[in-house]
């Protein structure tokens, strides 16, 4: 006779379900695990020529500038420029009244041909020993002084003539005809800029110093011509650093052949001041920094592992590194955040 074993359905389903707790327990711890592994985004440094660039502000100034003023006084008689004028050297602006110098050149020719006669009269009579040398000397001296008298007198009346120093453009114009030039408390009568060549004048701080020098390359642009970028050099070097600001004066020459830039403008200036072919670069974004400088991270392995590097300097969003990392390195770009040096991750 066989006996029959009755297990209660309840003791079952009890069995089932202990069962599938401890499965699905598992599996659960088996995903939390993973899930705890930061997942991280990789890439390669790369390689490409660095150009070290320094930002600075100055402004334009023209390369040549004068005040035109009058050295003799008298009547504002005619006026041949205006602002905006462009003029050539030598080119007559105005003209002062000449009729009182014109009366003193008269009268310093009359004197100087009188004293001239009376020196050769008194010359013939030496001959003849009529009169001393001494009355030779005298007359001969009296001369001279009427001739220098009659010299200037001719020089001051050339200067009732402005003319132009240089060939440039009239900025300003201070005196209308008519008006009374006295020197030399009112005798600027004009401006004169010359800037189809400009210069930039910007300050160097006391750490760039020693990167530039005449010759550096400059890009300059102004906020009058949006999209315009004017070449130049760095043609001056105070070679003094200005107590009160720690900065150095440089001088930038930029050709002006449109004269688009005009003297007083605010310009933004680029010096490129070193390039460097072939150097390592990463993104910017993959680095950090503690007191002891400059990190990354790398994969290897399917673990993070800590890379101390030197960096230079950034451009377009990648930052140059001198040394430290390989050019095969897993560099970690994105996630970096979320790691521990030896720490594993999941690379997406």
């Amino acid at each position: 006779m066989k006996l029959k074993i009755i297990i209660p359905l309840g003791f079952v389903v009890l069995l089932a379900a202990v069962a599938a707790y401890k499965i699905l327990g598992d599996t659960s711890g088996s995903e939390t695990r993973r899930q705890n592994i930061p997942v991280v985004i990789v890439e390669k440094p790369l390689r490409e020529k660095i150009t070290q660039r320094i930002q600075l502000t100055g402004d334009v100034i023209a390369v040549q500038q004068a005040s035109i003023f009058s050295k003799v006084s008298g009547t504002l008689d005619r006026v041949y420029a205006n602002i905006g004028s462009k003029v050539k050297l030598g080119q007559i602006l105005a003209l002062i009244d000449t009729t009182e110098l014109t009366q003193q050149v008269q009268q310093t020719a009359a004197t100087f041909f009188n004293a001239r006669a009376t020196y050769e009269r008194t010359k013939q009579l030496l001959q003849g020993n009529l009169v001393s040398k001494q009355d030779l000397d005298n007359a001969d001296a009296l001369m001279r002084v009427a001739e220098a008298n009659y010299e200037n007198a001719q020089t001051r009346l050339g200067y009732a003539w402005i003319t132009a120093p240089f060939s440039g453009t009239v900025s300003r114009r201070f005196m209308d005809p008519g008006a009374v030039v006295t020197t030399p408390t009112n005798a600027t009568l004009f401006s004169l800029v010359r800037f189809d060549t400009v210069r930039v004048v910007v300050n160097i701080l006391e750490k760039d110093i020693a990167t530039v020098h005449v010759g550096t390359q400059a890009s300059i642009t102004a906020d009058a011509f949006p999209g315009t970028e004017f070449s130049g050099l760095v043609a001056r070097l105070s070679q003094a650093v200005d107590p009160a600001t720690r900065t150095m004066t440089a001088e930038i020459d930029i050709p002006n052949l449109n004269l688009l830039l005009r003297p007083g403008m605010y310009a933004d200036v680029l010096l490129r001041v070193a390039e460097r072919p072939n150097q390592i670069s990463v993104p910017t974004q993959a680095l950090l920094r503690d007191d002891n400088g400059y990190y990354v991270y790398v994969v290897q392995n399917n673990a993070a592992h800590r890379v101390k590097v030197n960096i230079g300097v950034e451009q377009g969003g990648r930052t140059e590194i001198f040394d430290g990392l390989q050019d095969n390195a897993s560099l970690i770009v994105m996630g970096q955040q979320l790691v521990k040096d030896g720490g594993q991750v999941r690379v997406q």
